[in-house]
């Protein structure tokens, strides 16, 4: 019976055949296996009563030639990357499967009007204070991440841990050419399939779902609320049966402030509280599977202001919210969020105001999107979408800017098309109608003037390759 010694040695030898480099680095992680597996094989052959070669020598570990095969195979399938076929590539480190992924974006896009911030919009400008179009390409949404994954904790049955790392170059910047780092996610995570525990920086709870459009900001600041924050979090999934589920998520989340500086906005003693639950039922009554969705969701916080004068108020945050997703059909879908609340700049509501500075107050909004996604062709898809943001218009005077500027309504329609050329490279175009009404406050006469309102339309081209 032939024999193969398995050594640094013999190893080179046989790189010719089969094994590369990588192996041989990687052996010691597999001599325990590779002694128990030979053990078990020759007390097997004592008790059948086979003769059986020494397993264990001093010059390295003896394998039949069928045992060395399987071994080499299943060390092949661990570590050779996957094909294009595949969508990814990993590798491995100990206990740990690394897998790097990300894309690289290019955006073009033409405004009629000036918007902010130009490179993506999050509302229109007034032609009262820029009354000029714009062009810009970015290349700035470019983002890159890992993911992590290894066993779950010993003694809790079935579970798994994965982490991830994400950014984009977003980041503040000096010239449009010198992007800098943008930390999107930082996170570690256990869990079983029903239950799991998150801590680091993620998606926040509330309004999961997200407008398919090609602005980077998907929405936010005209209707999309939520951003990614710190937080640490428990999700608990029951199943009913095969065709009902519901979905528990609780997290204590960090502040985050998008308010101006004319009204110093600071983190108060007590953290952000979110919540939502999620009631998924029908995948089994329809043809494509898919099930239908309702959300509720809230968040509950305090911060802290410091206005002009030294005047500081501890004021709330609060938001109530509901998403719904509706696969129409196995090509036509339906998605939709609403939220109300008040100091909704944290979650990018209130177009990015959530204290009037003149009132000293919290400003209270409401808002939502509705669209409609067709998959036309297993390479062509569609979206059609309405957005909206609208502050309550007695609590804005100035809004939050130190120059008595305020913004009470704003409102985007887009359609766009995306056409996958391959699992890799995808192009979009979309056109965007804008509409955002702006007023200045002034200080001498205490009167407010309505502003002439933006209403840009934007044409953006994207060319996406994903890895």
């Amino acid at each position: 019976m032939d024999k193969w010694l398995v050594t640094e040695a013999s190893n080179r030898n046989y790189n010719s055949e089969a094994i590369n480099q990588t192996l041989l680095a990687d052996m010691s992680n597999y001599r325990i296996i590779i002694l128990f597996f030979c053990l078990t094989f020759n007390i097997s052959a004592i008790i059948a009563d086979i003769p059986a070669a020494s397993v264990v020598r001093e010059e390295g570990i003896y394998l039949t030639k069928t045992e060395f095969e399987s071994f080499l195979q299943q060390y092949q399938t661990e570590h050779t990357p996957k094909s294009d076929s595949g969508k990814s590539f990993a590798w491995k480190k100990g206990l740990f499967t690394i897998t790097p992924y990300g894309y690289i974006n290019l955006s073009a896009s033409y405004e009629t009007e000036r918007t902010t911030t130009g490179d993506y919009t999050v509302f229109a400008n007034s032609p009262d204070l820029d009354d000029d179009s714009g062009f810009n390409v970015d290349p700035k949404s470019t983002r890159l991440g890992l993911k992590i994954a290894s066993s779950g904790i010993p003694g809790w049955s079935g579970s798994k841990s994965e982490g991830a790392i994400e950014f984009d170059f977003q980041g503040a910047f000096q010239s449009r050419n010198r992007g800098s780092l943008l930390l999107r996610k930082a996170y570690v995570s256990v869990s079983d399939g029903q239950t799991k525990f998150l801590a680091g920086q993620d998606w926040e709870i509330i309004s999961p779902l997200y407008p398919k459009t090609l602005n980077y900001t998907a929405g936010a600041c005209v209707g999309n609320v939520g951003y990614r924050r710190a937080m640490l979090r428990v999700d608990r999934q029951f199943n009913f049966c095969n065709s009902s589920h519901l979905l528990t998520q609780f997290g204590i989340t960090d502040h985050v402030f998008r308010d101006n500086t004319a009204v110093s906005p600071a983190s108060s003693s007590w953290p952000v509280i979110q919540g939502r639950l999620a009631y998924s039922f029908g995948n089994s009554c329809f043809k494509h599977g898919k099930p239908i969705t309702l959300g509720l969701s809230s968040h509950l916080g305090e911060q802290r202001f410091t206005f002009a004068g030294n005047d500081r108020k501890n004021l709330r945050t609060w938001s109530f919210n509901i998403d719904f997703d509706l696969p129409i059909t196995q090509k036509l879908g339906f998605q939709m969020e609403y939220f109300l609340g008040e100091n909704l700049a944290t979650i990018e509501g209130g177009i990015l105001q959530g204290v009037d500075s003149q009132r000293r107050n919290t400003i209270r909004a409401q808002g939502g999107w509705a669209s409609f996604t067709y998959q036309a062709t297993k390479k062509l898809q569609t979206n059609f979408c309405y957005m909206i943001d609208d502050p309550f218009n007695n609590d804005v005077v100035s809004g939050n800017a130190d120059n008595n500027l305020a913004r009470n309504y704003s409102h985007c329609l887009f359609i766009n098309a995306l056409y996958n050329w391959s699992d890799a490279l995808m192009t979009g175009f979309e056109v965007d109608f804008w509409r955002t009404h702006w007023q200045r406050y002034n200080t001498e006469t205490q009167t407010i003037t309505p502003l002439t309102p933006g209403t840009p339309i934007r044409y953006e081209l994207t060319v996406r390759y994903t890895f």
